[in-house]
């Protein structure tokens, strides 16, 4: 008898402690995955129309930009904190033809 029911308890807390990790899984974190996931997809869209605010002012200045202006701009882009992305697309909005304009808002909220 002892034997048969260390057996069925073992076999029990097993059972429970399986439940227990997949109730955790899918009510915690789960939920947290999904939450991660859309946040960083907003964040990459942020970034690169961003990028494409930058680039068409490229385009549409009359005057000639250098490879090198441009990547340093990208790079200031690109090194924004997440948290000041959409600070970033509302001050390149604002004058959205404006390298010089493209090249502060950058440069100030990548420090």
């Amino acid at each position: 008898m002892q034997i048969g029911g260390t057996l069925i308890t073992s076999l029990l807390r097993i059972v429970v402690v399986v439940a227990t990790l997949a109730a955790a899984y899918y009510f915690i974190v789960r939920p947290v995955l999904d939450t991660t996931e859309k946040v960083s997809s907003g964040i990459n869209g942020n970034i690169q129309r961003s990028l494409d605010e930058a680039n068409r002012a490229f385009d549409q200045a009359n005057i000639q930009v250098s490879p090198e202006t441009m990547n340093e701009i990208n790079t200031d882009i690109t090194s924004v904190p997440a948290s000041k992305q959409p600070r970033l697309a509302k001050c390149i909005q604002r004058k959205p033809g404006n390298l010089r304009h493209i090249e502060r808002c950058a440069r100030r909220l990548s420090r």
